[in-house]
């Protein structure tokens, strides 16, 4: 079949751990870049591509997300990727908040390859965790600042992802949230909370098996369902049921970079064919916003329209997926993504290619980037097979999905608005601030500080529906593995949060 010239394609992948330098050895995020852009222009085998780059993306790192950056800032970690490999591109852009990023950003160069705009693309990313926070304990400085003559491009403002209301009640980070889409989850199966655990045990040892194989997986060890649920002085809870196996590990040192290219590019730059992965089909969808104002927490409609518009796109269905990874911050995310889909927890082929972000490691952002690299890689071995990857970022907010296959096929892509509409249209419970009397629980978790239970976050309704947050500050300890999801409670506000007592 004679392509278009245009038709973007993937060429080149690269993934890169570090588990061995020593405190204030490790490689700054500029370089860590640096290191795995190379391998990826290495990795199709063509020439003078570094001079051919019109284009170098890079991930929005932890330090720019609220973590903060000890040893220094970048004003434009694109340029000071693309001054070490040398390359000289007209475009540099700092990608948003999320870990649907590199998923969305394939898909949106992929768009821009294809409509002329650019002919060679970079994409990028890592996380310098581990490194920082050892030389920080270490109390060795770093430098990793670096000012570049121009600032980066941004995708302008971006949502804010939490209210101040939120905020209060506890619902900010990831940690305290994925545990409310657990416990909904559990009621949601009709199981009880230990059942549910054993299952959700079940699910992440499967995952750890993946990371134990993989050469790029920051904790390559392999557990037991019973190690990973069982809390131990090694293994506290965190938020409800998530032990600390369980929650997404970000203390890593990790990268990952993807090349993409138009098809006249490929042929001039001497790609082969068999390094080259076709886009099939793409989708990118969000939630409604506000963690308050969700249809419910046991589903995810946007999901569940993200990927059967890729699926469709691509003209497959599930059973045609050869190679899948979705996201797996924490095992809710898997659990909901794969109803959505219409995949089984326990389908043979395996739900994840790296080892999830808890084993094989959650490097921010990126870690997507790093299954695509795996789907690429398996394509490439099994040609003609079809590979899938969901990206999810912030609390199952923001959600980019992509089809692959080495089969050429003309690059396609429908505004993600004529969608997305139809997930904005969906009614929410009504949200009231500052709820007085009786009321039930939707879904909750029980956060621990040191492996002790401080206090519980709710989402609870009304007797007339009305959603409403607040937190149990009494014997929170109580919720922890009894049937709690619809249990009648008083609730009653004070000057800063929403109080809850057990009916």
């Amino acid at each position: 079949m004679a392509l278009d010239p245009r038709t973007p394609v993937l060429v080149g992948v690269a993934q890169w751990v570090d588990r061995t330098s020593e405190p204030g050895q490790g490689l700054s995020p500029q370089d860590m870049m640096a290191t795995v852009a190379r391998a990826a222009i290495r990795d199709p085998g063509g020439t003078g591509v570094e001079a051919a780059i019109d284009a170098v993306a890079v991930v929005r790192l932890f330090q720019d997300s609220g973590f903060g950056a000890p040893f220094g800032k970048q004003n434009n970690l694109p340029h000071a990727v693309a001054r070490r490999i040398g390359a000289t591109p007209r475009r540099m852009l700092y990608g948003p908040v999320g870990g649907n990023s590199p998923q969305m950003l394939v898909n949106m160069f992929m768009e821009a390859i294809a409509a002329g705009a650019h002919d060679v693309v970079l994409l990028a990313g890592c996380e310098p965790i581990r490194t920082q926070s050892r030389a920080q304990k270490a109390g060795i400085a770093l430098d990793w600042a670096e000012e570049s003559p121009t600032d980066a491009e941004t995708l302008g403002k971006e949502a804010r992802l939490v209210s101040p209301h939120e905020i209060a009640h506890g619902i900010a980070l990831p940690v305290n949230v994925y545990p409310l889409f657990e416990n909904a989850l559990a009621a949601h199966y009709g199981r009880t909370p230990l059942a549910h655990r054993a299952a959700i045990g079940a699910l992440m040892a499967r995952f750890t098996e993946v990371a134990a194989k993989n050469p790029y997986a920051q904790l390559p060890v392999a557990r037991t369902a019973e190690e990973l649920i069982t809390p131990t002085p090694d293994n506290r809870y965190i938020g409800y049921p998530y032990t600390k196996y369980l929650n997404s590990n970000m203390f890593v040192d990790q990268a990952a970079a993807l090349l993409l290219m138009s098809t006249a590019a490929a042929d001039r730059l001497g790609v082969p064919q068999g390094a080259r992965v076709f886009l099939h089909g793409s989708a990118d969808t969000h939630e409604k916003i506000l963690v308050s104002e969700r249809v419910n927490y046991h589903s995810s409609p946007a999901i569940r329209i993200g990927a059967a518009h890729a699926l469709a796109e691509a003209g497959i269905t599930t059973a045609d997926i050869a190679h899948m990874d979705l996201y797996s911050c924490f095992s809710s995310a898997v659990e909901i993504a794969a109803d959505e889909i219409g995949i089984a927890h326990d389908d043979p082929r395996g739900l994840t290619l790296t080892g999830g972000l808890p084993y094989f490691g959650g490097p921010g952002n990126n870690y997507s980037m790093h299954g695509i690299a795996e789907v690429a890689m398996r394509c490439r071995k099994a040609p003609g097979s079809f590979g899938f990857v969901f990206a999810n970022g912030g609390y199952l907010t923001k959600h980019s999905f992509g089809v692959w296959s080495t089969t050429p096929r003309p690059f396609t892509r429908i505004d993600p608005a004529s969608y997305q509409r139809a997930i904005d249209a969906m009614e929410s419970p009504p949200l009231i601030e500052r709820p007085e009397g009786s009321g039930s629980i939707e879904t909750f978790t029980v956060i621990h500080d040191a492996g002790v239970p401080r206090f519980a976050i709710l989402i609870g309704r009304t007797t007339e529906g009305q959603r409403f947050l607040a937190q149990v500050h009494e014997a929170p300890e109580a919720l922890i593995d009894v049937p709690v999801i619809g249990r009648p409670i008083h609730v009653r506000p004070t000057d800063t949060i929403n109080l809850a007592t057990l009916a």
